[in-house]
C-alpha cells in the first residue's frame, strides 16, 4: 500500500480538533473500536458510587472528556444481611 492512497484525517472547522496532534489519532464516535474502548474504560474505572460516561464532540465525534458523576447517597446501592 502506498502512502498516496492513505486518507489523512483533517482538522475540524468547528472545534479545531486536529487528529494529527493526538497520539494514535485520537478516539472517534464513528469507530466501533473506540466506542468499545471508551465503554470498557468507564466500566473498569468506576467505583460503586460513580457513573462515568464518555462525552463526544457533536461536530466531529472526537472524544472530548469523561464525565464522572456521583450517585445519590440516598439510593441503596447494596443490601446485605448481617450475621448475628
Amino acid at each position: 500500500m502506498s502512502y498516496e492512497k492513505v486518507k489523512m484525517p483533517k482538522k475540524c472547522k468547528v472545534c479545531g480538533e486536529d487528529p494529527t496532534q493526538r497520539g494514535f489519532g485520537g478516539m472517534y464516535k464513528n469507530k466501533k473500536e473506540d466506542i468499545k474502548l471508551a465503554k470498557e474504560y468507564c466500566e473498569r474505572t468506576a467505583n460503586s458510587n460513580q457513573i462515568i460516561k464518555p462525552v463526544w464532540n457533536e461536530c466531529c465525534g472526537s472524544l472530548q472528556y469523561y464525565s464522572v458523576t456521583h450517585q445519590d447517597n440516598k439510593k441503596l446501592l447494596m443490601k446485605q444481611k448481617l450475621k448475628s
